[in-house]
């Protein structure tokens, strides 16, 4: 059956975190085909050994085992091989949140239907589950199909965009460390005018401290990447602005309390694999 959806996970080294994902999505309720592409670039802990497991009891998923040159090359490999009509990339420390997370977001979707639209969006929660401490609620805002070209963004874990479409983007500029996400979203968004369903639910968890929110260092780097790029697109000013604007969507996000959602998945996770 041709997949609805292609997921596509990009690791290295990844054994303490990528049971999670390849759970999630392995357990998910659905009624059409989920096509799960495990990207790993040269893992020398036991990360390949872990999705040859999953592969075992999965046979939607498939390997790509070969060396790459950064995270967004090895996105655009698990691109390239993607069969879905949407992508969605969820990284080796992120899962999904509910075995119902794809079922809900493509509630009323058929393969290749007419009315589907470019882009499903949903929310995400970024921290480390359980703790209390601070962490983000990364909502889409409810504004991003009004008001558009402003700097607004869904957040890319919760992303699911059709996939002729990202490689009509070019897919990813892997020459980029960290905002090459970002920069692709806003250039869909401007030459491609997508139409947008926002899902209104949290579809994804990002374990806290990935390479684009490692530090005050890591954010700069990005934020400088993003206006790099929409300076010569949209010109100074105005990637001022959507640079400023995005600044604040990710302060919004902030919250301060027990970081909900724990990994319902790992935990069943023990016994499927043995």
């Amino acid at each position: 059956m041709q997949p609805l959806v292609s997921i596509v996970t990009v690791s290295l080294n990844a054994a303490s975190t990528i049971v999670g994902t390849l759970a999630s999505v392995s357990m998910q309720r659905v009624d059409f085909g989920v096509e799960h592409i495990c990207v790993d670039g040269g893992s020398s802990d036991t990360t390949r050994g872990i999705i040859d497991r999953w592969a075992s009891i999965n046979p939607q998923l498939v390997r790509i085992y070969e060396p790459d040159s950064g995270i967004f090359d090895a996105m655009n490999k698990g691109l390239r091989a993607a069969q879905g009509e949407y992508v969605l990339f969820l990284n080796a420390d992120d899962f999904l949140i509910r075995n119902d997370a794809l079922s809900i977001a493509f509630a009323g979707c058929s393969p290749l239907g007419g009315d589907n639209p470019d882009l499903i969006v949903g929310d995400a929660v970024m921290g480390v589950h359980g703790k209390t401490g601070f962490w983000r609620h990364r909502r889409v805002p409810r504004l991003l199909k009004r008001m558009r070209g402003f700097g607004m963004y869904p957040v890319h874990q919760g992303q699911f965009c059709k996939r002729l479409m990202l490689l009509a983007a070019g897919g990813f500029d892997a020459k980029l460390r960290l905002a090459a996400d970002i920069n692709q979203y806003y250039y869909i968004e401007r030459k491609f005018r997508p139409s947008i369903r926002l899902v209104g639910i949290d579809v994804a968890f990002m374990h806290a401290g990935g390479a684009a929110n490692a530090g005050i260092k890591a954010m700069y780097t990005g934020t400088l990447e993003i206006y790099r790029y929409l300076s010569p697109e949209v010109g100074p000013i105005r990637a001022a602005v959507m640079v400023t604007v995005k600044t604040l969507q990710s302060v919004s996000e902030l919250r301060f309390g027990r970081c909900p959602h724990d990994d319902w998945f790992t935990d069943r996770a023990a016994n499927s694999t043995q």
